[in-house]
């Protein structure tokens, strides 16, 4: 617990010095200030990039295989399972198709995001610190890009569900007439 509890004031940390430094166009560069306490705190920021990148990755890997079994056990299966019984499943079909392609969306994102986080590990920040704020921001904003995706995920899911209720609520009332 004392473990972790470390390692969230060290992500904080890192985090409060990068923000710190505003982000503007690609172009922008870091006054003299900035620039020394990246460098003097080169080393606390790296080692928190390190682990926000280990903790990412576990993430990543977790939440990459719920969604995944969504698409495989509970949408392909399920529109399988009308197909196979000749009701239509064409709308659930294509929210699935749709899901799925987010989900490829989502993958690729997250590849650029942590290709970029590397880069941002592998840049010297006490000899390039204007390099290593510009990696770390380019970083951010990929990172955005994968929050975003996560959200639409997220309504892709909620769509699917509803579109499975009124499918049930349909089916039934069909059923019963």
């Amino acid at each position: 617990m004392k473990q972790f509890s470390r390692l969230c004031i060290l992500i904080a940390a890192a985090i409060v010095m990068v923000a710190a430094v505003p982000v503007h166009a690609q172009s922008s560069t870091l006054n003299d200030d900035q620039r020394d306490r990246i460098t003097a705190n080169c080393l606390t920021i790296k080692n928190t990039l390190s682990q926000l990148r280990a903790s990412d990755a576990l993430l990543r890997v977790n939440r990459g295989q719920v969604y995944e079994a969504m698409k495989t056990r509970i949408m392909d299966r399920f529109n399988a399972r009308l197909s196979n019984n000749g009701l239509d499943s064409r709308g659930l079909s294509s929210l699935a198709k749709t899901y799925d392609d987010r989900l490829t969306i989502f993958r690729t994102h997250y590849d650029e995001y942590a290709r970029q986080l590397d880069s941002a590990i592998r840049i010297d920040c006490a000899r390039d610190p204007d390099g290593f704020h510009l990696a770390i921001a380019n970083a951010r904003s990929k990172r955005t890009v994968i929050h975003e995706d996560v959200k639409r995920l997220h309504v892709l899911i909620d769509d699917y569900r509803s579109s499975v209720i009124d499918f049930k609520t349909n089916f039934q009332r069909v059923s019963q007439d």
